[in-house]
């Protein structure tokens, strides 16, 4: 025989319910904001957003710099407030070729080339892997969509994984579905059980007939028919 639970359990199990619930709401709106903010690596299509989240995605910044960075690292970057006033030293990003296909490319200015007023006209980027004699890439400062402010070891690799859209639909997607079909479920049996709490009351309230009573009304009703009966049959001769 299945035991009932106390109020205090229940009050326990709502709670606990309810901080799941929370919990799976601000964790998918954390992901989608990350997944937002993030731009599309594999292509030129970068978000609006003034703050970017970049996964890394090769060795190139692989150096001995105190700001150097992994594969897997997670790049926190910002739009440049003024692109002619960056110097030797920043880590910028840009749009560039890698094998052929357009791609997000994150690499540290070694040359500023300045024309005659005095601004940036070109800045020359290398990655903080390759040696010194490798011939910088030539950058038009326009052309510069974020500047590098920090990062984080190993989390690019979650926000990759996340990208995908299955992986997506799976995290954030499912679990609030089934958070949404919950709620239905749990709202459909309140109304249910306030329905069958006013039937209940309702029945408890009604007038209980102890046996006399019942018989009295017997015998009233009985009555009643054999005199309309009575003035049936008169009526009738």
């Amino acid at each position: 025989m299945k035991k009932k639970l106390t109020t205090k359990q229940k009050k326990i199990i709502d709670v606990s319910v309810t901080c799941l619930q929370i919990a799976v709401v601000i964790v998918a709106i954390v992901i989608s904001i990350i997944v937002i903010a993030n731009p599309i690596v594999s292509s030129a299509k970068v978000t609006k957003s003034r703050t970017k989240l970049l996964p890394v995605q090769s060795n190139s910044m692989d150096g001995s710099f105190e700001d150097s960075f992994k594969k897997g690292d997670l790049l926190i970057a910002k739009t440049p407030k003024d692109p002619l006033a960056l110097e030797v030293g920043d880590i910028i990003t840009y749009v560039g070729a890698v094998e052929g296909f357009e791609a997000l490319i994150t690499h540290r200015i070694v040359e500023v080339k300045w024309d005659e007023q005095g601004k940036a006209e070109t800045y020359y980027t290398l990655g903080d892997a390759e040696s010194r004699d490798n011939e910088a890439a030539a950058i038009n400062p326009y052309d510069v969509l974020a500047v590098y402010q920090s990062h984080i070891k190993d989390l690019g690799k979650a926000i990759d994984w996340l990208q995908d859209d299955t992986h997506f639909l799976l995290v954030v997607v499912l679990p609030l579905i089934a958070l949404f079909v919950y709620n239905i479920i749990a709202f459909v049996r309140v109304i249910m059980q306030g329905k069958m709490e006013k039937l209940k009351l309702a029945a408890e309230n009604a007038p209980v007939m102890d046996e006399e009573e019942i018989k009295r009304k017997a015998i009233e009703e009985y009555l009643s028919k054999q005199s309309e009966q009575a003035s049936q049959d008169e009526k009738s001769e």
